[in-house]
Order: structure tokens, then C-alpha cells, then sequence
């Protein structure tokens, strides 16, 4: 899936700009240190290392923003558009990108909170025993057979289906 316009504009800037210096100056967004003047380099400077968590951690307070407000977002293509190294030493995705995020089952919290949405939806079928809070939910790819997604606003779910552990009782 394409990122948005809003994402891809996010990732130029934060794999354009130069992080090696940033807890120490004030800059113009894209600042990079091989156009600095004489006057603005600063002789304190992050290791490759620590420069990379800066720009892990921006990536990251971006695509929450960006995930809470779009379900088509996949961080893996968001980071990988920011530079940020997406992939484990044995090639695979590193997981440690999607946890980043503060999320469960596919839903992201709201921007600037620990807290969900209420649900507004949920979803289910007819060969289900429970009703889920996405198809992110593991217990429900386990147990869809190909089914038509059968979905209910949260508070009008008929009794015949109980409650995934994917919905807390304070989403409910």
C-alpha cells in the first residue's frame, strides 16, 4: 500500500534531516551539518548509534499520529521511507518497529493519550463464537474460515456471540 502524500512528506523530512547533533541546537527543519555555516557546528556530536534512536523516536511519535488517523498505514513502509532500518539480523522484519507504537489489535491510541476510542464497530461471523475488535485479532484469524465479515455496532452485538479478550471490557 502507497503511503499518504501527509506520510511521505513526514519521511522526507525526518530522513532528510541530520540528527547527529540534535539534543544540543535549535534548527531549521532539514538541518544538516554539511551546510552549516562555520558558526552553527557544534563540537558535541551523537554517535551513529544514538543519532539512529533520535530518528527511530521521531519516526515514531509520527506514525502514531499518522496510524491513528489512517487505517490504511503500515509502518514498516513509513520507516522504511524515513531511513530507519526495518529489518532484523537475519533479514526478517524487526518487530521492534511495530512496537513501537502504542496500539493493540490493529487499533491505535489516541494521539497525546493512553487511551483507546470507544468502538464504534466490531466484527465477527457467522461460524464465530466471539466477536472481535478487528481482523488484527489473532483468535480471529484462527478461526476464519472465509466467511462474510459480519459487522455490529458495539453496543448492538446479539447475545449469540461473546466477547474477544481483543475488545477490554472498558471498549466494550
Amino acid at each position: 500500500m502507497a503511503l499518504s502524500r501527509l506520510a511521505q512528506q513526514f519521511a522526507a523530512e525526518i530522513r532528510n534531516h541530520d540528527w547527529s547533533d540534535a539534543p544540543w541546537r535549535l534548527d531549521r527543519a532539514g538541518h544538516s551539518r554539511a551546510s552549516d555555516s562555520k558558526s552553527k557546528v557544534t563540537d558535541q556530536r551523537l554517535d551513529d548509534d544514538e543519532a539512529r534512536r533520535v530518528k527511530t523516536n521521531a519516526m515514531w511519535v509520527t506514525a502514531q499520529v499518522l496510524g491513528y488517523n489512517d487505517p490504511n498505514f503500515d509502518v514498516y513502509e513509513f520507516a522504511e521511507a524515513c531511513g530507519v532500518n526495518t529489518r532484523n539480523s537475519r533479514g526478517g522484519k524487526d518487530g521492534g518497529i511495530d512496537a513501537g507504537l502504542r496500539k493493540q489489535y490493529g487499533q491505535y491510541m489516541r494521539p497525546g493519550t493512553w487511551k483507546f476510542d470507544p468502538l464504534t464497530e466490531v466484527i465477527t461471523t457467522d461460524t464465530s463464537d466471539c466477536y472481535h475488535a478487528s481482523t488484527e485479532c489473532d483468535l480471529f484469524r484462527s478461526g476464519y474460515r472465509g466467511m462474510p465479515i459480519l459487522r455490529f455496532r458495539s453496543d448492538e452485538v446479539p447475545a449469540k456471540w461473546k466477547q474477544c479478550v481483543c475488545v477490554p471490557l472498558d471498549r466494550a
